[in-house]
């Protein structure tokens, strides 16, 4: 079969692999379509897990099953929430399994292969079914979705608390999607993009602005910045942007160093809450959310094939245009 594997880091490659085969407890999915997460371009770009198809936003069609697998039978659709937990780490232990080290680096598209190819062995218990409305060319967005809930539920606000989201990429529209839900607003995006800015107001912002030094011709301060553009020298910026006693939620993961003058997070009694991942909950309600209102699948604005996929990556490095790509190995 095909799949694209990552080499080192700035090399992925299409490559003709042997077919997964469904070993005891595991099903094979046929995969309907896989989203690019902003954590795969973090792996392209220094180089982790290679040697490994990445891809852990996916959705397919069950192809085979394993033995001891019972309720999955070939022509099922699902959707895979691809964490696998070490199960005895005190994360476990104390209902945070999301958070587990080996949740985030053992999983389906991480240490091991993951949706960027035409079939993937997964373990069943793994799947989730697509509840009514929910088509299966959108569900490989349940997983995006459900980290931006979780960001969210970080948040803390409530209905009518103005809310900045900083970084319009797929999780960010996402959270101004996720927030519209709830009643939120107004919400304020910022991204350089134009047409992710055109996009944020589609799915629920009030307003959308380039930089963060707009914002403020806006709102006054608020009670959470949510961040997730992952841009280490926007921490600052985005926290100055929090009102006394408010909430600075990182939903990106900054990878860089920043500069930062800690006084004012101090004086204004500011949280600066880590948010990473999503938790069996969080998704859930991403299921039912997507199922309830398919207009949020409007993030993903391309289909791109496996042959295609090298070259989207280096493009989705510094993007001009477009928000979520999904890789459908159909095409």
């Amino acid at each position: 079969m095909r799949a694209v594997r990552l080499l080192e880091a700035h090399r992925l490659e299409l490559v003709d692999v042997p077919a997964p085969e469904a070993t005891a407890g595991e099903v094979v999915i046929r995969v309907d379509g896989c989203g690019i997460c902003g954590s795969d371009l973090t792996s392209y770009k220094v180089g982790l897990f290679t040697d490994t198809v990445p891809g852990h936003e996916l959705a397919g069609v069950v192809d085979a099953v394993g033995d001891g697998v019972t309720g999955w039978a070939p022509g099922d659709a699902a959707v895979i929430d691809p964490k696998i937990p070490c199960g005895v780490c005190a994360d476990c232990r104390n209902g945070a399994s999301y958070r587990c080290a080996m949740a985030l680096t053992a999983g389906i598209g991480f240490a091991r292969d993951g949706g960027f190819a035409e079939l993937v062995a997964v373990p069943a218990s793994l799947l989730h079914r697509l509840p009514d409305g929910l088509a299966l060319e959108h569900a490989c967005l349940v997983e995006p979705l459900s980290v931006a809930i979780h960001g969210v539920e970080r948040a803390r606000v409530h209905p009518g608390d103005p809310v900045v989201v900083i970084g319009l990429g797929p999780i960010g529209l996402l959270t101004v999607a996720t927030l519209h839900a709830r009643g939120i607003g107004p919400i304020i995006g910022v991204d350089p993009v134009e047409d992710r800015r055109r996009l944020a107001l589609d799915l629920g912002a009030t307003t959308a602005v380039a930089d963060c030094r707009e914002v403020r011709s806006h709102v006054a301060p608020v009670p959470a910045v949510i961040e997730c553009s992952g841009y280490a020298p926007l921490l600052h910026a985005a926290a100055d942007l929090v009102a006394p006693g408010g909430r600075l939620v990182l939903v990106g993961v900054p990878f860089g160093e920043a500069t930062i003058i800690p006084l004012m997070w101090v004086t204004r009694e500011i949280e600066i809450i880590g948010s990473i991942a999503s938790s069996a909950s969080d998704f859930a309600v991403s299921l039912e959310m997507l199922a309830g209102d398919e207009g949020i699948a409007r993030v993903a604005t391309r289909r791109v094939s496996l042959a295609q996929v090298p070259e989207v990556f280096e493009e989705l490095i510094t993007p001009a245009s477009g928000a979520k790509v999904v890789v459908d190995p159909r095409l």
